[in-house]
């Protein structure tokens, strides 16, 4: 009897004599691109194989070589292309014969790999997008940064920076108070992202098809702007160390979610096309600057080196976007959430998960802060029994939900399965009426500031009593009369 892999040759056979199907008409990395992309790119390595050039394919995953140039019938990518094969690609699909005859005729021919076509069949056009005014009224937090020092907090209100002084509050000295200092127009589309560079002297800030970089000192206007080469919402920053440069994500929902590293002296541009294959929502660094991690809607959570943006692990569980991550104060964990609802904690050296927990009636996770707990760090500090003290978790996770009642987790738990409820102890915050999209916490009182979708940035104090509610429309930011 025949086999399929027979049948396929010989219909090919036919073809060829027929037409010109063997001519060489067909395009290998048009195919690669339609069939292979969605499993095989640098985010999501199914069987450990990256399609994204000729040395990938050389290499291969964890059959060893997918390719084998000038010889298609040693070639274990080929093999799996006929139906008959236990791992067929693709694995919900069949090529037609002249398809293979033609990838077939391509390694035989030496693999050639044009890289210009591969990046241009992995980006969409840029269209012409016509752009109205914003809504009246309609100016949601989506993004919020403090200065490295504490002292200064910026917000994204709908189009607008919104810039705070963060200082003492009075005859409390452990108190803080917001105090409103500038509000900068700039974005023709709401803020989606903000980042202080290391040293606090500049913030960049994201919108659509646009990045603005700021003097903290000076708000009034930008200092410098970059347009190229984005194709939608730069949804998040972050600014990377030795040197220093700025990362970018560059995102189109369903379809795209691009790095762009871009050099402060010079605006020298270095673009990841195959970052995610949807929006990228947070980058976080590594406490040492080492690494950063990037949290997309694709699911997926990837960990790059900082020096040269080499994937070095990638995290998968998420049943959702993935909204939200922050990395550990020792950097060996980071702390992951999202549409699910859940946080989930991972050993970033083994990629594997060691804890999950949840807020209560919480609603999607949007944003996390990671610090150390002063309260158990004082008891592990004074506790004279050093394997007592060792058993003293120093771990505190804030997060805000769409229910607009931030938490901290503390005493977090290592466990196995899905026992969310004994992953870590919640404080809960007092609640807020709005869903909350960012957070940042002050470095030393560890006091909160939120904001979310009515506008208003909120204040907790260390303990999640809330304190301060700043209203815009007014000269000076409101405290609530019934708050402290």
């Amino acid at each position: 009897m025949l086999n399929s892999r027979c049948i396929v040759h010989g219909i090919t056979a036919l073809l060829c004599v027929a037409g010109d199907f063997c001519s060489g008409s067909v395009d290998p990395l048009a195919i690669f691109h339609r069939e292979c992309i969605s499993c095989h790119t640098e985010s999501k390595r199914k069987g450990g194989l990256l399609i994204d050039s000729r040395e990938s394919l050389i290499k291969g995953g964890d059959t060893d070589s997918a390719i084998v140039p000038g010889k298609a019938g040693e070639s274990y990518l080929v093999e799996t292309l006929f139906p008959d094969h236990d791992s067929h690609m693709p694995p919900k699909g069949q090529l037609e014969p002249q398809e293979i005859a033609g990838i077939e005729k391509w390694i035989n021919e030496g693999a050639k790999w044009d890289a210009d076509k591969w990046a241009k069949l992995n980006l969409p056009e840029k269209n012409k997008v016509t752009r109205s005014d914003m809504p009246a009224g309609y100016a949601p937090v989506l993004a919020m940064a403090l200065s490295p020092d504490g002292r200064t907090l910026a917000v994204g209100r709908g189009n607008r920076i919104e810039w705070f002084q963060v200082k003492p509050g009075g005859e409390n000295e452990a108190a803080l108070l917001l105090e409103k200092t500038h509000s900068s127009p700039g974005h023709s589309d709401s803020v989606q992202s903000l980042a202080f560079s290391p040293d606090g002297k500049r913030l960049a800030s994201g919108g659509f098809r646009r990045v603005l970089i700021w003097d903290p000192a000076t708000p009034q206007k930008p200092v410098d702007k970059i347009e190229d080469p984005f194709l939608g919402r730069q949804t998040a920053l972050l600014y990377l160390t030795n040197p220093q440069r700025l990362l970018v994500a560059d995102s189109l929902p369903s379809q795209l979610g691009r790095l762009h590293e871009i050099t402060t002296e010079g605006k020298k541009v270095r673009s990841f096309d195959t970052a995610h294959l949807d929006s990228i929502f947070r980058i976080v660094a590594k406490p040492d600057g080492s690494a950063y991690a990037t949290a997309s809607a694709d699911k997926l959570i990837t960990i790059r080196e900082a020096k040269n943006h080499e994937i070095v692990q990638r995290l998968e569980g998420h049943t959702g976007y993935v909204l939200a991550a922050a990395f550990g104060p020792e950097g060996k964990r980071i702390a992951t959430a999202g549409d699910d609802e859940e946080i989930k904690v991972w050993n970033v050296e083994t990629g594997k998960k060691t804890s999950s927990f949840a807020n209560s009636k919480s609603g999607p996770i949007y944003d996390l802060v990671w610090k150390v707990d002063p309260e158990n760090a004082k008891k592990k500090s004074e506790e004279k029994d050093s394997e007592k003290a060792k058993e003293i978790n120093v771990d505190r996770i804030f997060s805000v939900p769409e229910s607009g009642r931030p938490s901290a987790f503390v005493e977090l738990n290592d466990h196995e399965g899905e026992q969310r409820s004994t992953g870590a102890k919640e404080r809960a915050f007092d609640q807020v009426e709005t869903p909350l999209f960012a957070i940042a916490v002050h470095p030393d009182l560890q006091w909160s500031f939120a904001g979310g979708e009515d506008g208003k940035v909120y204040a907790w104090d260390e303990k999640g009593k809330r304190k301060q509610t700043v209203e815009f429309g007014t000269e000076a930011p409101e405290v609530a009369a019934n708050e402290e």
